[in-house]
């Protein structure tokens, strides 16, 4: 046989199936992502640095005896003893009382098609950043920061019970945050698969005008008040109610969504679906890692919860048919969709008598997985609403929450859908703003 390096990229995902059951694997399912990277860093109004990446990474779940184990591999050289060490391992493992087999048979899938122009960009990308830049300085910026990137890559299955298959995919995204004077700030991004949707002068905008704005902030008050999230804040939440849908999560312990099939776990104006068909999304697989064909699937419908994302195993534990979420280990969300509403983001701040608008947040951490309780910091621009006008911008305030109760109190849901992926978002989430009211609020430095 050949050496593991000279073998086809769309070969060896089948390769090392085939050598995992000649030396006694069960089942073997074997993922390979290629990706090449372009990344575009500027700071203080001027680029800084740009890398270009190459990246070739296989997945490696395997079954001996009902005993899982799962790897990566980059360096391919090590396939054999990596597999023997994967064999040995599952030697020492308990038996799984939760695994129940892989997704067999053939599957049709649907044909990619992603955007050629993305992986040809080279210095166009510094231009897009200039354009960002200049944009967010215009709009009353002093300071402007950010990465952009390019991503294109290819991915191939392979599993031991049938299912094969690849596809392509490729993206851009940008990040920008600006810095105006007196503690003002603003972040925006946005990232698409389609390059006549990337505008990052609107992006670069919306930041500086976000930082102009919000100067002179003062410390914020605390109490029950409603809160207008804009995208980028509310998609930190619903990726946090996605990953709770996980049927995997529920029966580790880790979801304040068990037991809650058929509840209300959500205003009546909520409906929320993983989809994995969507064409404008940054994750959108023709197939999940068993090879079972994505799908969409509804999470939340007017406020109930109709049901958890499964792979085979979860899905004949609970009595039901696998979603498409199939992870390698657990299932998850491929691309999160919140269903619009009716009313734009004015007519939402025209709703609140006393509250807040929030464009961003970070540090969401949870204080109990079960039961939903959680803290996020508001971050960068931070407004306060009187009488349904914005008055001036606030700092140091935290929201101090339960996930479900948060849900329950939407009181609308915009009709401005926007993506939101960057790092404290890592699963693609489409949402409008979204008012909620009587959020619980609480000083940042407690």
């Amino acid at each position: 046989m050949s050496s593991w390096s000279e073998i086809l990229d769309i070969e060896l995902p089948g390769k090392i199936v085939t050598k995992a059951l000649e030396m006694g694997a069960d089942d073997v399912i074997c993922t390979l992502m290629t990706s090449n990277v372009k990344q575009v860093r500027f700071a203080n109004n001027s680029i800084t640095a740009s890398k270009f990446w190459a990246q070739k990474v296989a997945g490696i779940f395997l079954v001996k005896e009902r005993r899982v184990v799962a790897t990566d591999i980059s360096d391919f050289s090590t396939t054999d003893d990596t597999l023997q060490d994967l064999l040995n391992m599952s030697k020492v493992m308990e038996e799984s009382q939760n695994y129940k087999g892989l997704a067999g048979g053939s599957f049709d899938y649907r044909p990619s098609a992603p955007d050629q122009r993305i992986p040809q960009l080279l210095d166009e990308l510094y231009g897009y950043v200039d354009d960002a830049i200049s944009s967010a300085l215009d709009a009353g910026a002093k300071r402007v920061a950010g990465v952009l990137y390019t991503s294109a890559g290819n991915q191939y299955l392979c599993s031991s019970t049938g299912p094969s298959g690849d596809y392509s995919s490729a993206d851009i995204e940008i990040s920008i945050r600006a810095m105006a004077a007196n503690e003002g700030s603003g972040h925006m991004v946005q990232s698409v698969v389609n390059l006549d949707d990337f505008d990052p002068g609107t992006a670069g905008k919306e930041a500086g005008e976000l930082a102009a704005r919000s100067q002179n902030p003062a410390i914020g008050e605390e109490g029950k008040f409603d809160v207008l999230f804009s995208p980028m804040p509310f998609a930190n939440i619903l990726e946090r109610v996605a990953s709770s849908s996980s049927a995997g999560y529920v029966d580790a312990g880790f979801s304040f969504l068990k037991d809650m099939v058929g509840k209300d776990v959500a205003s009546p104006v909520v409906s929320l679906a993983d989809d994995g068909t969507h064409a404008s999304s940054l994750n959108t697989p023709p197939f999940d890692s068993e090879g079972v064909p994505t799908r969409r699937t509804p999470i939340i419908e007017n406020g109930k919860l109709k049901g958890y994302l499964h792979n085979t195993s979860t899905a004949k534990q609970f009595g039901t048919e696998t979603t498409g979420n199939a992870g390698l280990v657990f299932p998850y969300s491929w691309s999160v969709h919140l269903a619009p509403g009716d009313q734009g983001k004015e007519e939402l701040i025209s709703q609140v008598k006393d509250g807040y608008y929030v464009t961003n947040v970070w540090y969401t951490r949870f204080q109990n997985y079960q039961t939903g309780d959680f803290s996020t910091i508001p971050r960068d621009a931070i407004f306060r609403i009187k009488d349904g006008r914005i008055v001036g911008s606030v700092k140091d305030i935290r929201i101090s929450e339960n996930m479900v109760d948060l849900m329950r109190k939407v009181k609308a849901v915009g009709n401005d859908v926007k993506q939101i992926h960057w790092w404290e978002v890592t699963t693609p989430v489409f949402t409008p703003h979204v008012l909620v009211e009587g959020v619980n609020i609480t000083k940042s430095t407690q």
